[in-house]
């Protein structure tokens, strides 16, 4: 078994995500674009350069094996957001947009934002129009990362323990990387269900933790907003960040 640094992100997004409450210390900020930055805020735009830089250089060298590998894969965006975190977590809410840029950055080449939207909109999902479709799949990636980025700034070096890595099947394309959450008194298992695509790459496409599958609660809570509102999917969509995050 080997010990990652820690996803800690997978427990505090799904928290966020069903309603229960958030970090005391998150404070919502605007900046002022037209006024200097600050030393502090000058350092931040300085480290995301050099965060982008090296996700690039990081992207030449392991993107063909972490695509071939769904576990690497998962230790490989742990890496990326931790380092994230170290360079934007001092001078949050100030760099707030910029970190969830950041996050959206990591995330984007393997979460199937899209596929997970159109699970959570289930049955919905086939009278709905194709502008329909969209803008929910916007709202809700744009929604889990906001949700998702806030949740990163508890991390405290937790560890997770990758208990299930094992060599692939011959054509197969659906794969559970499991993992287990050590906290200070309890074990919490997480599991991430991840996807081949035609295209060859591994998609994480819905998170598991600790018993609580996260594509059936959204899913659940879209359907049930639905009913609530005589079956109006423009409401749904529209009110979705308020009613998911």
């Amino acid at each position: 078994m080997k010990v990652v640094g820690a996803l800690l992100i997978g427990i505090l997004a799904l928290r966020a995500t069903i309603g229960e409450a958030e970090s005391d210390s998150i404070i919502n900020a605007t900046v002022d674009e037209r006024r200097p930055l600050s030393g502090t805020e000058l350092k931040s735009e300085l480290d995301q350069s050099k965060h982008a830089q090296a996700i690039a250089m990081s992207d030449k060298a392991q993107s063909v094996n972490i695509q071939e590998d769904p576990f690497s894969q998962v230790e490989q965006v742990t890496l990326e957001l931790i380092e994230v975190i170290k360079i934007y977590k001092e001078a949050y809410p100030t760099n707030e947009i910029a970190f969830f840029s950041a996050i959206r950055e990591v995330l984007r080449p393997h979460v199937d934002f899209s596929y997970m939207a159109k699970m959570v909109m289930g049955s919905y999902r086939k009278t709905a129009t194709n502008g329909q479709r969209d803008l929910f799949a916007k709202v809700f990636r744009d929604g889990l990362i906001e949700t998702y980025s806030r949740g990163l700034l508890s991390f405290n070096n937790q560890q997770i323990t990758l208990v299930n890595r094992a060599p692939l099947k011959k054509g197969q394309r659906k794969v559970y990387v499991k993992q287990e959450i050590h906290g200070v008194d309890k074990i919490y298992p997480l599991s991430y269900t991840m996807r081949k695509k035609k295209t060859g790459e591994w998609m994480i496409t819905n998170v598991t933790i600790n018993g609580i599958n996260l594509g059936k609660t959204l899913q659940n809570q879209f359907l049930k907003a639905a009913q609530k509102n005589s079956n109006d999917i423009d409401y749904v969509i529209a009110s979705w960040a308020n009613q998911a995050i």
